[in-house]
């Protein structure tokens, strides 16, 4: 399976002007999660209007994205609710993604308060998802959920249960979670959970 910057990669003509080529059944949510890349800026770089309308064959100009790195650092004063229980370590770490492969119907929880997003089988790849947004532009992403407990636009908690783990679109139950900020991928160890 292709990292996500071997995915990017892919879709960079050169150096200088970055174009990504709209998919069919591609949305801004799943070409930012794709390409590591923040979907406001996606937003306002190609100068889109609610309802954010886009089809396939359509050229979008990328900006901001030369470098891709995973965001190293973090806000030191931010620590956050474990998505599941803090005695869970993940047993897996991929392109910014903790994989944990718990129990199905094991109970996800929300690292802090914030809006739902997504909820639901929106992004191929990722099963039932739910993505939410916190305060100073971090997102949380629980993939592969089994019930979801949210819908888009709720709000929520830090500690509110929001789904449990299960195994859509994925051989066995696992969550793959995913922290990032201005959107991109935090680092595993940079992540401080306390709860």
């Amino acid at each position: 399976m292709n990292s996500l910057k071997e995915t990017y990669q892919k879709f960079l003509p050169n150096a200088q002007t970055s174009f990504y080529i709209v998919q069919p059944g591609d949305s801004l949510w799943s070409i930012a999660l794709k390409l590591n890349i923040d979907q406001k800026a996606l937003i306002a770089t190609n100068n889109l209007s609610k309802p954010y309308v886009i089809y396939p064959n359509q050229k979008l100009l990328i900006s901001g994205v030369e470098n891709i790195d995973f965001v190293l650092e973090r806000d030191s004063s931010l620590q956050w609710h474990h998505p599941l229980d803090k005695s869970f370590q993940p047993s897996d770490i991929a392109d910014g993604w903790m994989v944990f492969r718990q129990p199905k119907g094991t109970p996800i929880f929300s690292i802090d308060s914030g809006k739902v997003e997504v909820a639901g089988p929106d992004i191929p790849g990722y099963g039932n998802l739910v993505m939410i947004s916190h305060s100073n532009n971090y997102l949380s992403l629980y993939a592969h959920c089994d019930r979801i407990f949210v819908e888009q636009g709720d709000e929520v908690k830090r500690g509110s249960m929001v789904a449990h783990l299960g195994s859509t679109e994925s051989p066995f139950p696992v969550l793959k979670f995913q922290l990032r900020k201005n959107g991109k991928p935090i680092q595993s160890e940079k992540i401080n959970f306390i709860f």
